[in-house]
């Protein structure tokens, strides 16, 4: 039988609160595309400055997922303790949190990837 310690799940992120930070996430990446887009639209299509944004910002929260994720890996832990002689261990604690966090920046990148995708098919 598993006896699960409860002071070790105390800084695992909810499934609510991955929501919410997908939400502000790209709910904030939106609002600057959004004001940067018409602000430069002056000069070039403010569609075509939205889309790229979007794009690169996608490319960079999956990026930024893979790193955080591969960051808390053992095979990282161990590369540290070898070459910067570490004192870290690995705690399966510290590695659900980076779950979560990369879970929140895959789905903040799915979410603008879905909407850029929307934006190339019913572009005017």
């Amino acid at each position: 039988m598993l006896i699960l310690q409860p002071h070790i799940y105390l800084f695992v992120l909810t499934r609510t609160q991955v929501l919410l930070r997908v939400l502000k996430i790209s709910a904030s990446l939106l609002f600057i595309d959004v004001l940067t887009a018409f602000l430069v639209g002056g000069v070039i299509d403010p569609f075509e400055t939205f889309g790229d944004m979007l794009l690169v910002e996608t490319a960079l929260l999956f990026l930024f997922a893979g790193i955080v994720d591969f960051g808390t890996s053992v095979a990282i832990l161990q590369f540290r303790r070898s070459v910067f002689n570490s004192k870290e261990t690995f705690s399966a604690q510290k590695r659900k949190e980076a779950e979560r966090r990369a879970i929140a920046l895959v789905s903040s990148g799915t979410v603008l990837l879905v909407i850029l995708i929307m934006l190339a098919k019913f572009r005017p």
